[in-house]
């Protein structure tokens, strides 16, 4: 085990974070207040977003790799997205298969090189570099399936670092709950002056909670699917080209990988065909 100098730096960036929204907090210091932009609307606090923020932060850059942490604050931006995989990209590759059978027949040699460089990059271009070096099918599988696996449980990483901050951030809403607290009951004598206190104090816990079942555990799903998605069309893909390896005929090739095809998919297309029939 070694010393990381970039979790060294994110675990020192990020108690800044929460140490400034403590002070913050707590009347330490007041520089929040003085920008009257910031301080004027009521569910905007930003040293209780500070403590949060700075909390989960620290939570996980301790755990996990800081290239995970960017991953997984980059996937945030996904928010909104979906998953490329679906009936119509599979029917694609499906006919992408047929066509690299029939050009395979034709000039093996010549079409794997091509195909690879085409596909250079991609589970596709490793899996025809595989072929094109005369492994057997079984060694085929078990490449194919070790890079996809390993490609899969990266992203499943991404998830728990998700996951991580979805649990870290209601418990440091309770932090700075704390802290809110610590303000009030410094303030007894003076009613007047505690509702600062008890705003911190309520806020704080509602941005946990916010940031943790809003958007942090939603989106560790999302990533989740998405990579089990394309983990499913990669095994797709591999089968295909196992099966070309076979050198089964185009015909096999079809019915067989039509049964990894969803059948209400099938039935979408007859009904959209009836539909312009019509």
């Amino acid at each position: 085990m070694r010393l990381s100098l970039t979790n060294i730096l994110g675990v020192l960036f990020s108690l800044s974070i929460l140490v400034f929204g403590v002070t913050e907090v707590t009347g330490a210091t007041a520089y929040i207040e003085s920008i009257p932009m910031l301080s004027e609307y009521q569910f905007l606090n930003i040293p209780s977003f500070f403590i949060v923020i700075g909390g989960v932060l620290n939570a996980v850059f301790i755990t996990y790799q800081p290239r995970y942490v960017g991953k997984a604050f980059f996937s945030l931006f996904y928010f909104f997205s979906q998953s490329k995989t679906s009936g119509k990209v599979l029917e694609q590759d499906l006919e992408n298969i047929l066509k690299w059978n029939e050009d395979i027949r034709e000039n093996k040699v010549q079409a794997l090189s091509n195909l690879e460089e085409e596909h250079q990059g991609e589970l596709t271009g490793f899996l025809f570099s595989l072929i094109s070096t005369n492994y057997d099918n079984e060694e085929v599988r078990d490449f194919g399936s070790n890079n996809i696996e390993e490609h899969y449980y990266r992203n499943l990483v991404v998830v728990d670092v998700l996951r991580a901050m979805g649990g870290a951030a209601p418990s440091f809403g309770m932090f700075g709950t704390l802290f809110g607290l610590i303000v009030m009951l410094g303030e007894l004598e003076n009613p007047s002056a505690m509702g600062p206190g008890l705003a911190a104090a309520l806020i704080t816990t509602l941005y946990g909670i916010s940031l943790a079942r809003f958007i942090f555990y939603p989106v560790a799903e999302k990533i989740k699917n998405v990579a089990q998605m394309n983990r499913f069309r990669e095994y797709f893909i591999l089968e295909g080209l196992l099966l070309i390896n076979e050198k089964k005929s185009s015909f096999y090739i079809k019915d067989k990988m039509k049964t990894y095809l969803q059948r209400d998919f099938e039935a979408d297309e007859e009904l959209q065909l009836q539909g312009v029939g019509a």
